[in-house]
C-alpha cells in the first residue's frame, strides 16, 4: 500500500507560520516571557499551547494600517468564526484555521527545519480558497467537535467545499486507501483553569486533500497513534480556540492579507497536540515532488531501498521493517527504546464553523473536481493512485 502526498505549489502559507499576536483584543495571555525555545518538542513532549519559535518579548507587530478583507468570515469574532455561532451550544464545533508543527525536527514550523512540507502542505491545505484574507487551497480541514455537556471530543477530517460557509462541513466515513477513515471521540479532562485535555485516541487516519493535476484531489492519509489534545483553551463564547490578529497584515497581494511570522503572525494558537507515527507507516507515504517517502524525509541518512527509480524510500530488513530509527518506540510509548516511530507534535488555533450530518457523497468517499463539482463517483486519488 502506498499513500501518495499531493503536494500543492509551494507559492502558499507555510509550516512557517508563528502562533502569536500582538493584538490587545486577543482573549488568549501572551506567551511566558523570555522562552524562545518553548515550540522545541522533546519525544512524547507537548509544546506550549500559544507558543512562539522566538522570545516573546521580541515580538514586534509593526505594520501599517491595511485593511484586510476578512468576509464572509466574522470580523467582530477574535477568531473569525466561519459562518457559525457555537454560543449557548452544547456541542461546539470547529475547523483549525492553523496547525504549527513543531516535532520531529524535519517537520517542524520554526527554522533551521525543513519548512517544505509546512509551506507546501500544510498551510497551503488549511488557509481558506479566497475566502476571509486568504487564497490557498482550503482544502485541509481537520475538525473539531467539544461536548462540553458530556466532556467528548470529536475530531477527523473533512474532504474539500466549495461553500464551506453554506454548505459546511461533514467529517469523512469511509475507507480510503485501505483504511477505515473516520472521526474518533473520546472522553475530555478539564482542568482547574478551564483547559481542556482528552483521553488517548488509539488510532487516528487524518485524511489531507491536495488538487490533483488531473483534477479533483488526492487523499493523503496521515497515521497518527496515541494523539492526544492538550491544553485546550476555549473562548468564552465557544466560538474560538485560539485568536486573530489584524494588526499582523504587512501587506495586501491580491485577496491574499500577508504577515510577518518571523516577527508577529496573524494567529494565536490555544491548544497542542501530539502522537507518533511508525516509520513503517511513513514509509507509505509518497512525496511525489521530493520523490521520497515521509520515512525518508523524516530520517535522511536512513538506507535507501532504490527498488523503484521514481520513489526514493527508507530500504527493509528481512521481516519488512524499515531499517530507519526515528526518535520514539511504538511498543514502550516512549522516547527511545526500539525507535521504530517518530512523535509528532503541533499547536494549533481553530474557529467556529458549520458541521453538517456525514451522509454528503463526499464523506462517504465520492470523488469530487477541483471545482466542487461531482466527480465519476469513484474513490479519490488515493493510496495506490487510482
Amino acid at each position: 500500500m502506498r499513500i501518495v502526498v499531493g503536494l500543492a505549489t509551494v507559492g502558499a502559507g507555510a509550516l512557517v507560520a508563528l502562533g502569536v499576536a500582538c493584538s490587545s483584543s486577543s482573549s488568549v495571555p501572551p506567551p511566558p516571557a523570555n522562552e524562545s525555545t518553548q515550540c522545541s518538542t522533546d519525544a512524547g513532549q507537548f509544546p506550549v499551547a500559544n507558543c512562539v519559535p522566538y522570545d516573546p518579548a521580541s515580538q514586534s507587530c509593526t505594520s501599517p494600517a491595511l485593511s484586510c478583507n476578512t468576509a464572509p468570515c466574522d470580523s467582530t469574532s477574535p477568531c473569525l468564526a466561519m459562518g457559525a455561532d457555537n454560543t449557548g451550544q452544547a456541542v461546539a464545533n470547529f475547523r483549525m484555521r492553523k496547525l504549527n508543527i513543531t516535532a520531529p525536527d524535519a517537520l517542524a514550523f520554526q527554522p533551521p527545519s525543513h519548512v517544505f512540507v509546512q509551506k507546501a502542505v500544510i498551510d497551503q491545505g488549511i488557509y481558506l480558497h479566497n475566502f476571509c484574507g486568504e487564497n490557498r487551497d482550503g482544502t485541509f480541514s481537520w475538525l473539531i467537535q467539544v461536548d462540553t455537556k458530556n466532556n467528548t471530543v470529536k475530531t477527523g477530517g473533512a474532504p474539500p467545499t466549495d461553500d464551506p460557509f453554506g454548505k459546511g462541513y461533514c467529517f469523512v466515513d469511509a475507507t480510503l486507501s485501505g483504511l477505515n477513515v473516520a472521526p474518533v471521540t473520546v472522553n475530555l479532562t478539564k482542568a482547574s483553569d478551564g483547559t481542556y485535555t482528552s483521553d488517548k485516541i488509539p488510532k487516528l487516519y487524518v485524511p489531507i486533500y491536495s488538487p490533483a493535476a488531473s483534477g479533483g484531489y488526492q487523499t493523503i492519509i496521515l497515521p497518527l497513534t496515541d494523539a492526544q489534545v492538550k491544553d485546550v483553551a476555549l473562548s468564552e463564547s465557544n466560538n474560538c480556540i485560539g485568536s486573530y490578529n489584524a494588526d499582523a497584515i504587512t501587506s495586501l497581494q491580491g485577496s491574499a492579507c500577508l504577515d510577518d511570522p518571523t516577527s508577529c503572525s496573524r494567529w494565536t494558537t490555544a491548544g497542542s497536540l501530539g502522537g507518533f507515527i511508525t516509520l513503517d507507516e511513513a514509509n507509505g507515504v509518497a512525496v511525489p515532488q521530493l520523490s521520497e517517502t515521509l520515512c525518508m524525509l523524516l530520517s535522511p541518512t536512513a538506507p535507501v531501498d532504490t527498488s523503484d527509480p521514481n520513489l526514493k524510500k527508507c530500504a527493509v530488513d528481512s521481516a519488512g521493517h524499515v531499517q530507519a530509527t526515528g526518535d520514539y518506540c511504538s511498543t514502550t510509548q516512549s522516547p527511545g527504546g526500539c525507535k521504530d516511530s517518530d512523535w509528532l507534535a503541533a499547536t494549533f488555533a481553530a474557529s467556529a464553523a458549520k458541521i453538517v450530518d456525514p451522509n454528503q457523497p463526499d464523506c462517504m468517499g465520492s470523488a469530487t473536481t477541483g471545482d466542487g463539482g461531482t466527480g465519476d463517483g469513484g474513490s479519490p486519488v488515493d493510496a495506490g493512485g487510482q
